[in-house]
């Protein structure tokens, strides 16, 4: 408050207004200036359409933003403030996709921008081509965000003939072909998630589309961490994705001209020129069903075997107990929360104060005790305790005698139509847009090396081809060669592969299989083991693990036959031979006298005998 000339109180320079709005609301365009709605309904509602309560809050807000830029204000002036972050995602959510620029730590989750969401859908379906879900979002998505189109019923139904298609997946990227899209899918499914996610965009021409290419740059990073991390394995990083999407946010660089969106509890100690506080309807009373830890004096028991703790619900009946004055210390903590995060939201703006509640449900009287505004303001004592916020400010303006139950806007003090002058010149951030992320085929200006003496050796980490890897890891789980179609199924659903790399895999085991030295070992009713170690006494750093072992039939030891398989990379060096003679001397160490080896080398299909 300001003092005047007389050393009395004038009432402060800024704006100050309470609205009301609640279901059922109409859906008619709000306008600030006349405290009213107009009489034209909203773009896209019919004339007697109404909107609920989050809906008709979301709108107030952005009349609010529209008439403060037109009373010369910019958006950076404009803060949101929110109890919860469930509050401050949905108005995110609503103004960027009304073309708002947006600032917020943490209500701008990467989940909310369309981009990114046509990239989590594609490669949804690169991964299970099945998922008819995941295609009818790639393809509604990339119309809206690729190609600007509005949905149509016509368009809407082919959509659904392609993302239903029950034989195969192919009609969804034939359909992207048709587009001029062509993720080719059997190349783009075997890369790795960063260079996935890289051709996508490019493919689909991602950048600075829908003004969301900061969104496309956070997620580049997640993938890149991903696959530092973690591998690069397509089904872990969706079901990474769907459990962290909601966390994953972009922070926009400071001086941006856009609306800050936050919440209360991230704004102490900051100041905005317009503040709108949406829902402010938070209770200010224990929620229903709250639990309670009562400690019961050993006086108070009503029997003295009862423990001195004890969880008990929170409500009106716990008057009548011991606990009374425990009950009565909750209900004062969550009312004093809740004042307390109303006043932080109170104290941030500058100019002008929008405070947005629910209409509260009238008190429990008769009508002729309301006062109406023409009667003398209420006592706050004789209306009851406030059970949330909305009762709270209805209860203000009560004492005020300015309630009425219809009216939507209440202005407690007029304060400046316009911005009013700075004092200091507003710094601005200097940008830099990035307006190309050339995303071109680098595996044919790219040539690695690799060195062809490196030994196939799944005991070191270190990679030796994506295809061989999984083409070792299939046959450790692989008994027999009738085993193969539910070795892939199972390495499917699983994700250790996906769909456009499961023919070229299944090409090569069959190949394998087939291979008249191999099939042998491969036949149904073998005894096998896979990878089994074998433990040398009094060693303990030297274990070995033949990559498969297939026992010969017989009574006892001396009478069965061994014979181990290695799954090398060419060219045959002497030390494979080496291994797989020690394989052998310590076969007949445990009482085998036949024993022999086989060394089956990748890509050049040489089988060597030890």
């Amino acid at each position: 408050m300001e003092r005047g000339a007389g050393g009395g109180e004038v009432p402060p320079a800024g704006h100050v207004e309470l609205l009301f709005t609640n279901k059922d609301a109409p859906a008619r365009p709000y306008a600030p200036t006349l405290g009213q709605y107009l009489a034209e309904p909203l773009p896209g509602y019919p004339a007697e359409a109404v909107l609920d309560y989050p809906e008709s809050t979301c709108y107030l807000a952005l009349h609010l933003i529209e008439q403060a830029l037109a009373d010369g204000y910019a958006l950076r002036d404009v803060a949101i403030l929110c109890r919860t972050r469930r509050h401050s995602r949905l108005l995110a959510k609503f103004l960027k996709e009304r073309g708002f620029p947006i600032i917020s730590a943490d209500s701008l989750a990467l989940q909310f921008a369309e981009v990114v969401n046509l990239l989590v859908a594609t490669m949804r379906v690169l991964h299970q081509s099945a998922d008819t879900l995941a295609r009818a979002e790639a393809l509604l998505l990339l119309d809206k965000v690729v190609r600007r189109l509005p949905p149509t019923p016509a368009r809407a139904r082919h959509i659904a003939d392609v993302a239903n298609d029950k034989e195969s997946g192919q009609p969804f990227f034939d359909e992207l072909r048709s587009l001029g899209f062509d993720v080719d899918e059997h190349k783009t499914g075997n890369l790795g998630l960063y260079e996935l996610t890289e051709k996508l965009i490019g493919t689909f021409g991602l950048l600075g589309a829908n003004e969301e290419s900061d969104y496309l740059f956070r997620f580049l990073d997640l993938t890149l961490e991903y696959s530092l991390k973690y591998g690069n394995n397509l089904g872990n990083f969706l079901a990474y994705w769907d459990e962290r999407k909601g966390a994953l946010s972009i922070n926009a660089p400071g001086g941006t001209d856009a609306v800050t969106i936050t919440t209360v509890h991230k704004a102490k100690g900051l100041a905005y020129g317009i503040v709108i506080v949406p829902f402010a309807d938070w209770s200010l009373t224990p929620m229903p069903g709250e639990m309670l830890w009562g400690r019961l004096e050993t006086a108070d028991k009503p029997l003295p075997d009862l423990p001195e703790v004890a969880v008990v619900r929170l409500n009106k009946t716990l008057e009548f107990t011991p606990l009374a004055a425990q009950r009565l210390e909750e209900q004062e903590k969550t009312l004093l929360d809740g004042l307390n995060t109303l006043y932080v939201a109170f104290t941030r703006p500058r100019h002008r104060l929008y405070v947005i509640s629910k209409s509260p449900a009238e008190p429990k009287k008769a009508a002729a005790e309301l006062p109406l505004s023409t009667a003398a303001p209420e006592p706050a004592a004789l209306q009851g305790p406030a059970r949330d916020v909305a009762d709270l400010l209805a209860g203000y303006l009560r004492h005020l005698g300015r309630w009425q139950p219809d009216t939507t806007s209440f202005i407690l003090n007029q304060g400046t139509a316009k911005k009013p002058a700075a004092n200091s010149q507003q710094l601005t951030a200097s940008n830099f847009p990035l307006v190309n992320l050339t995303s071109t085929d680098w595996h044919e200006r790219l040539k690695l090396r690799r060195h062809a003496t490196t030994v196939f050796d799944f005991d070191e980490q270190e990679a030796q081809g994506e295809l061989n890897r999984k083409l070792h890891y299939a046959l450790r789980r692989l008994l027999s060669a009738a085993d193969l179609p539910r070795v892939l199924r199972q390495l499917t659903a699983e994700g250790f592969i996906n769909q456009p790399e499961k023919p070229a895999l299944e090409s090569r085991l069959q190949a394998l299989l087939a291979d008249a030295r191999l099939a042998p070992y491969f036949a149904e009713g073998l005894a096998v083991e896979t990878e089994r170690p074998i433990l040398i006494g009094g060693h303990t750093h030297r274990a070995y693990k033949p990559d498969r072992l297939v026992f010969g039939a017989g009574a006892s030891r001396a009478t069965q036959s061994v014979t181990m398989l290695d799954f090398k990379l060419p060219p045959p060096q002497e030390k494979d031979k080496t291994r797989l003679r020690e394989y052998a001397h310590l076969f007949r160490e445990l009482g085998y006298v036949e024993v022999r080896g086989l060394l089956y080398y990748f890509g050049t299909g040489e089988v060597v005998e030890v």
